[in-house]
């Protein structure tokens, strides 16, 4: 998810008393070019890889 929606989600998770995992990027991720797309991608996947290793 873009860290745009950030606080909606965890309000939402919030009142369904959820403790959702996330992978936060930047915003936006639609409309950008295929340089743009892959840092975004890079990074997400970088995060993930992280929290695995935890």
């Amino acid at each position: 998810m873009t860290e745009t929606f950030l606080p909606l989600v965890r309000a939402q998770a919030k009142a369904r008393k959820a403790d959702p995992k996330l992978l936060i990027v930047k915003h936006p991720v639609g409309g950008l070019n295929e340089d743009e797309l892959r840092e975004r991608i890079q990074t997400a996947f970088g995060a993930l890889r992280l929290a695995v290793a935890a």
